[in-house]
Order: structure tokens, then sequence, then C-alpha cells
């Protein structure tokens, strides 16, 4: 294998300090000006191949997956580079350093990352183990340059340059004993001799460097620990690394933009910093989650509990002039710091953030999807969380984090959720997660072992509680039909109560159990069809088509009366065992199928969850009751439910002997 010879040229136009040092961010560099930056790049090679071949339009003759000591990015070399690939093929290989001396990119077509191809490069050193700086762990860039715009990290990532060596050694001991500056000997009436060697001029290819392993203390920057920053603290100048970084929210009705992140110092405290509109877009392009920062000025205000769970007094909001700036320093990764609340307690944090250190009992094995009142599509995942306090409360996931969330990575493990809301619903209380919930599978902080241990040897034989009740459930016992109008139920709430009958649908009319209703996604309102077009009066627009949506009406019965009740959306989907638009196509193809399809559903008994609340009409107060879900009989719990009832009763009447 033939070595690589190393020119004082190219060892000086790239030592820093007589070493190697990627140049860290210059992916990004490349991506937001579409091509060569302006300056090389050093980089170092993670995979090599020959790989002939063409992509738009573009010949290459070698793949290459290149590392800035921050971003990973696979690479194409150019077909116009091929002699000098046969030559020094056998260096580009893992663990090789090149400098990037010219580059293109390329796009694919849409969804498709862009494309590096190299077309000048600089061969310099090989051998080395893969580089990255201990606080940041590279990835790989996703492409968009959108999504890390401007930054441009101060991180040292850096190795020794053997290839160099006797280059180096010369370099660092005319760093250590630079030549003195002596004026030319004059002869007497003569001109300076000029048959003396000069001395040898500074290296100006670029400005020395700071010391590689330790800037300015921060006691040097004026850097103050996060849990020092209170309204009181003028020019407060923190340093930590960004554990916590949010998407940002759109408030379409307060035409606002709102931007959260979290920063944690050495000490492990944390503090919550909120941006708006113009410098939240700002700021949420600068900054990259684990990676450390210089944070100066803004507003220092009273945190809000509700919303923050750092355990920080205040919290910062940044304005235009408030200053971000990348911290090179050395910062190990945070430590988790869960404030743990028992699931016994939760019933006295309603409303607030809190966390809470659990066991996964029991999770939904898929995420489901549903429409909601306003009609907007969402997803959601619930879960039975358990611990030593032995309360078992349920918790639910939304969006991406309910789909994504793995059964095996869950189920009978320990799992930390810092940033859960405890929500109070008809006397049970549960747990809703936020876009500021954090979700830690097996932590490593005290307390896991100890809790795990808890629920293999203790648990099997403890009685739990069940201290959520949500409006879906059966848990309760059911009551009759005659009991609730007789009792006005509902009337004590204004959103009304939740209760459960068996019961069975005894009457329903097929010809008004469907609406056309606008074709706009979220919007339910019925369409007025008029000349082959349907329009939304609600969103002021006609249309060509339509959709099937739920408003059905039908009686119940059970042995103590009947009820008219209504059920929409979902819950009528439940009751039919069709979506709208299915039993829709069927009233257009198959009319008699139509009608059977509600037929079969009178006569059968079922547990309904209704939801009863008081409404006035032309100044008469009456009952109204609507679906909220309905279930197969479990007969055994049914049976289960009417002797706790009939004990009930039998109490009453030992206490009425008295």
């Amino acid at each position: 294998m033939t070595s690589i010879k190393i020119s004082s040229d190219v060892f000086n136009k790239y030592h820093t300090n007589g070493k190697l040092r990627l140049s860290t961010g210059y992916v990004q560099e490349a991506l937001e000006k579409q091509g060569y930056p302006g300056h090389d790049g050093i980089v170092q090679i993670l995979k090599g191949k020959e790989d002939i071949g063409e992509q738009m339009g573009h010949g290459f003759t070698y793949r290459i997956r290149i590392c800035d000591g921050i971003f990973q990015y696979n690479t194409l070399v150019s077909a116009d580079l091929d002699d000098q690939i046969k030559r020094e093929a056998e260096h580009l290989v893992e663990g090789a350093i090149i400098a990037i001396t010219n580059l293109s990119t390329f796009s694919q077509g849409a969804g498709i990352k862009t494309s590096f191809l190299i077309t000048g490069y600089t061969l310099l050193s090989r051998y080395h183990q893969q580089l990255s700086a201990p606080e940041v762990k590279p990835r790989s860039h996703s492409g968009n340059p959108a999504e890390h715009h401007g930054y441009r990290p101060n991180i040292v990532v850096e190795d020794v340059w053997p290839e160099a060596e006797s280059i180096t050694a010369e370099f660092q001991e005319n760093m250590s004993n630079p030549p003195a500056a002596k004026m030319p000997k004059r002869e007497s009436g003569g001109e300076a001799s000029h048959n003396r060697v000069p001395a040898p001029e500074p290296n100006r290819s670029r400005a020395p460097p700071p010391p590689a392993r330790r800037g300015p203390s921060n006691t040097e920057r004026g850097v103050i620990p996060i849990a020092m920053v209170t309204p009181y603290v003028n020019n407060f100048r923190i340093h930590g690394m960004v554990s916590r970084k949010e998407d940002i929210r759109n408030i379409p009705a307060k035409n606002m933009k709102i931007f959260n992140f979290e920063i944690t110092d050495s000490n492990g405290d944390t503090i919550r910093c909120t941006a708006f509109n113009e410098t939240a877009e700002s700021f949420h392009s600068t900054i990259t989650e684990n990676l450390s920062y210089y944070l100066s000025g803004g507003s220092v205000r009273q945190a809000n509990k509700k919303f923050n769970n750092t355990g920080h007094d205040y919290e910062i909001t940044l304005r235009n002039d408030s200053v971000i700036e990348a911290g090179g320093e050395l910062l190990a990764a945070p430590k988790l710091n869960l404030k743990r609340v028992s699931l016994a307690e939760i019933a006295g944090h309603c409303g607030e953030m809190i966390d809470v250190l659990v066991i996964v009992e029991k999770m939904d094995a898929e995420a489901t999807e549903f429409t909601s009142k306003a009609g907007k599509t969402l997803t959601k995942r619930e879960l039975e969380l358990i611990d030593e306090s032995q309360a078992l409360v349920r918790l639910t996931l939304w969006g991406d984090e309910a789909i994504k969330a793995n059964v095996d990575d869950y189920h009978g493990k320990v799992v930390a959720f810092k940033g859960v809301i405890p929500r109070e619903f008809n006397g049970g209380y549960s747990l809703g997660t936020g876009s500021g919930t954090r979700i830690i599978p097996v932590p490593e902080i005290s307390g896991v072992s100890e809790l795990y241990d808890w629920y293999t040897t203790e648990k099997p034989h403890s009685e739990l509680k069940l201290i959520s009740q949500t409006s879906g459930g059966m848990s309760e016992a059911p009551r009759t039909i005659a009991g609730l109008q007789e009792m006005q139920f509902g009337k004590d709430s204004d959103k009304g109560d939740y209760a459960s009958v068996k019961a069975m649908i005894t009457r329903i009319n097929p010809n008004n159990a469907l609406y056309k209703g606008c074709a706009s996604e979220g919007c339910q309102k019925k369409v007025i069809e008029s000349d082959g077009e349907y329009r939304c009066e609600k969103c002021n627009k006609s249309m060509n088509k339509f959709k099937w949506l739920y408003m059905m009406q039908f009686e119940l019965s059970d042995e103590t009366g009947q009820v008219y009740v209504t059920a929409f959306g979902d819950s009528a989907a439940k009751v039919v065992g069709k979506t709208a638009q299915e039993v829709g196509d069927l009233k257009d193809e198959n009319l008699n199928e139509y009608n059977a399809t509600f037929e079969r559903l009178q006569f059968v008994p079922k547990m309904w969850r209704l939801r009863c609340k008081m409404e006035t009409y032309n100044e008469e107060v009456r009952q109204k009751m609507t679906v909220f879900s309905v279930e197969e009989v479990n007969q055994d719990k049914y049976i289960e439910n009417l002797k706790e009832l009939i004990e009930q009763m039998k109490g009453i009447e030992d206490e009425g002997s008295y």
C-alpha cells in the first residue's frame, strides 16, 4: 500500500495547531449554499466503495459517507476524478480524512434528499477512529437545510496528523522558540546586507485558533448558574445544553407563533425559554437539541406551573435583542430530574404538570383514530399505569406519540412520564400528555429497581384501586331508564353526567339516519343541494361532492321504560358497525340492504353509555340523552353489578329499621 505524502503547502493550508480539525457544520453550510460554501471542508470518511453510475446526468465513480463531526451524509465522487480515485481508492475507506475542495449538489425530485457530488478533494490522512466531540453524537442530516438554518457549531473535533509528523514537529518547535527579529547590519555608508536568510514568515493561512480543550471559564464569560436566574438579575448570561426543543405552534385565532425549548446547565438545573412570532422562527432554526449554547438577554417572569415542569420558579421570554451563541465547552448529557408524584396523589394536582414513575400494566395494541366534535381527525392510545401506591390510572397518548409507541418498550416496564397533566372527569382522574411531555422508558434514576421489585413480588397480592373513570367506561353499576328520567339525571352539571344502562333499540327510522355533509375536512355542516352542487353556508362555498354523516335518533327500551336518544359520528358508527360512508353507499346502491342494516340493530340487548343533560327549549326544560359508546353485554360483570345494587338496597332497608 502506498503511503500518503503531505507537502508543506498542504500542511500549512489545512492544519490547526499542527492537528487535523474537522470542519464542523460543513454539511449544513453546503446544503444552505446548494454547493461549495466558499471554503474547503475537512471531513472524515465513514464508509467508501467503488460504484460507477449516473444520477440525473451526473456521472460518478465512487460512493462515500462523510462526517463533519456533527452531521453525516452520503456523497458521490464525480467520474471526472476517476484517475485520482484509481490511485487513492485503497485509502478512501473508513477512517480516512479528506479536504473537499469543490462540491456541487443536485436534486432527484420531491421527497428525496439532495445529493452531494464531490468534484475536487485532497487526501490528508487515514487510519483514524471515528472522530466526535464528547458532548455531541454525530447524526445523519435529513438533507433539509431549513431544519438547522444558520447553525454554525463552535465545537472542536480534531486528531493528530501522523502523515505530517515531521512537519508538525518543526512547526511546534518554531512555535515554542520563535526566532528573534534582528535589524540587518549596515556597513559604513553602505546598504543593508541581503545575504542573510530572513526570519521565517509567520503562518498566515489561518488565525491561531483558541486552545482545543479549554476556552475561557464560565466565570470569565460572565455566566451565571441557571438556578440564579430571577427577575432581579440584570444582563444575565447562561450556558447549557438544549435538553428539549418543541416544534413551533401556530395559534390562528391570535395570529401568533410560539416556540418553547428548555436549557439545562452542568449543575442539572433547567429553565424554560419561550419566543413568539418572528423571534420564534429565528431561534427555532438556530438551535439544535442536545447541543450547548450561551444565552443572554430576555425577560424573566414567573413560571406557569400548568405548562412548565422544569422545577424552576421562573422562565425566560426571548426578545429581538436576545442572543444565542453556540457553546463549545464539553457538557455531559443532563441528568433526568424527576419530581415524582405518586398515582394515589394526582387528584391534588389537577391541571398542573407533574412527573410520575410507573409500571405500564396495560396498553392498547394499536392507536385509535376518531373524529372530534369539531370535525378534526385525532389519534389516541390508552395505557393503564400502576405504582407502589396501589392506584391504577389511565393515561392517554396523542398524535405521533400514540402511533410510534412500541408495546415492547412500555408494557410491564418502568417508565418515567415527565410533564403529564391530571384531569378530573365524572368523579374519576386520568393523566394526559401534551407537547411538553417527555417519556423515558427504564430511566437511570433512583426508585426504578425498587418499583420493579414491588411489581414482581408484592403487586400480585395487592388490591389495586382504579381511580380513573373515563366517559367511555362501564365500570359502575348500570342504571335504569326510568330511574334516569325520574331523578332528572344530569341536572346538577352544566356539561351533563354519564350513566350506563342495559337496553335495546326498539324503534329506528333508517330514512333519518344519515345526512349529506360538507366535504371540507373538519366541517360537519349539512349542505344545501342545488343544481348538482352542494353549498356549505359555514364554509361559504359550493362543491360538486359531499360526504355522508350520521345523525341517528332511535328509541331505547329496558324493563322500566323507553327514551329517545341521539348518536353522532364515531358513536353512531359503533352502533351500526359501519362508517357513515359505507352505509351511504348502500343507500345509493342497495336500498333493501340499507334498510336491513338498521332492522338488524333492533331488539339486541347492549350496554349503553349515555350522556344526560337538561336543556331548555321554548321555555320548557327537557332531558336530552346522547350515546357516547356501546358495548356487548358482559353477563358475568352485569350480574356482579346487580348483586352490588341489591346489597346497597339491603343497607338502606337496615338503616330504615332503626
